[in-house]
């Protein structure tokens, strides 16, 4: 299987458009594109023209006005972190005395893509390959545009930041009673039951009236929660969705070492910015191989929290993002949401109603905050790894 970027979306549609085979070939794969179109174009749907090559221009065209639609939720393969952390499941069940077979089959199950929407599923099952002989050359294709995240001045070098003594906070760690088994990942362990991390969040999702007014993203590093900032005070303080920052013992951890943490700690306090051309606010990452908004730190906060030494590993942080997490992930630094929180929070800001990020250690707005939504329940059990 292969991920579908904003390269292979255009390259398909221009493929598409040249060929010259028989109509057979065309309806067949015009009737597979248009039953994934999203709905919301249903009407827009073109009325095809009864010669192949006309028909298929039309099918290009239509999906370059829907491709963006139909693609940004549909990821096909395991991410980078997935496939690590499914081998170390793999090593990690083989010392708990699992057979090798055993596993590996228990990882492949439990360490998967997310489940894929009808669209989606329809999309993937398209032929991968158009015959050759049906085809002319293709046409050069570019790689999908990343906007350049601006970054304000950093120090040249950072100190290290030791986090030996470091422990996962207690609200984040195993409930009493669940079964997990330990990897380690880039150094740290990590405790996952079922392939999933410990004490996850809920896909919970609280949409704003689409009435509203622009507003700023706010996000607590201490709960996970993800609110609104706005001068309405109807809005002000609501919860959006909930997110992880940090992972391992710094997995939405305020501890200023865990702040100072490159690529561990959760993402540091302040004032926050996306990207000023509103077109490339949501872009490809290849890194992770799915969709991100790209935030830089405008201003720091909270800088009487930190030494000089531990200010300057702060500062010299980057590649901060908003992506979706996915099972068995935790985040590198990012606020990392679930399915349908990332889906709603990308719509805000694609459509320019959310304009920005603020984030606070603690919680400023207790009297509308809710508990986070945490799932401690898991199904998995150790002694599966014998059956």
């Amino acid at each position: 299987m292969t991920i579908i970027s904003c390269r292979t979306r255009r390259r398909t549609a221009a493929t598409i458009a040249r060929v010259h085979s028989p109509s057979a070939l065309i309806a067949s794969v015009l009737s597979l594109l248009l039953l994934a179109a999203v709905p919301a174009h249903s009407q827009q749907s073109p009325t095809l023209d009864t010669d192949p090559a006309a028909a298929a221009g039309q099918i290009a065209d239509f999906f370059s006005k829907v491709g963006d639609e139909i693609y940004e939720d549909c990821i096909f393969e395991l991410s980078p972190e997935q496939i690590e952390v499914q081998q170390a499941l793999i090593r990690a069940y083989i010392a708990k005395g699992a057979s090798s077979i055993v596993a590996r089959r228990l990882a492949v199950q439990q360490i998967h893509p997310p489940k894929l929407s009808d669209r989606c599923e329809q999309i993937r099952r398209l032929p991968k390959t158009i015959p050759p002989d049906a085809l002319s050359p293709p046409p050069s294709t570019k790689k999908p545009q990343i906007a350049a995240i601006p970054r304000i001045p950093v120090p040249k070098s950072s100190p290290h930041v030791n986090l030996a003594s470091k422990k996962v906070l207690p609200q984040w760690d195993c409930a009493p009673g669940v079964d997990y088994v330990t990897i380690q990942h880039k150094g740290f362990p990590r405790k996952l039951t079922g392939g999933e991390i410990c004490n996850p969040f809920e896909d919970v999702v609280h949409e704003i009236p689409p009435s509203s007014q622009t507003f700023r993203l706010g996000y607590t590093i201490s709960t996970g929660r993800l609110f609104i900032v706005s001068d309405n005070p109807q809005l002000h303080g609501k919860t959006i969705a909930w997110a992880i920052s940090g992972r391992e013992v710094c997995r939405n951890n305020p501890d200023p070492d865990c702040l100072a943490a490159r690529a561990v700690g959760p993402l540091p306090p302040g004032e926050y910015a996306f990207s000023g051309d509103k077109a490339h606010r949501v872009t490809w990452g290849p890194t992770i191989k799915r969709n991100v908004v790209g935030v830089y730190l405008k201003k720091l906060w909270d800088r009487n929290r930190f030494s000089p030494q531990q200010t300057a590993a702060i500062l010299a942080r980057g590649n901060i993002a908003i992506h979706e997490r996915l099972k068995g992930e935790m985040s590198e630094a990012c606020l990392g949401l679930e399915p349908k929180g990332w889906a709603y929070v990308a719509s805000l800001i694609k459509d320019g109603r959310a304009t920005g990020l603020d984030v606070y250690i603690d919680e400023p707005y207790p009297q509308v905050a809710e508990n986070p939504p945490i799932v401690v329940a898991s199904s998995f059990s150790l002694t599966s790894l014998f059956k």
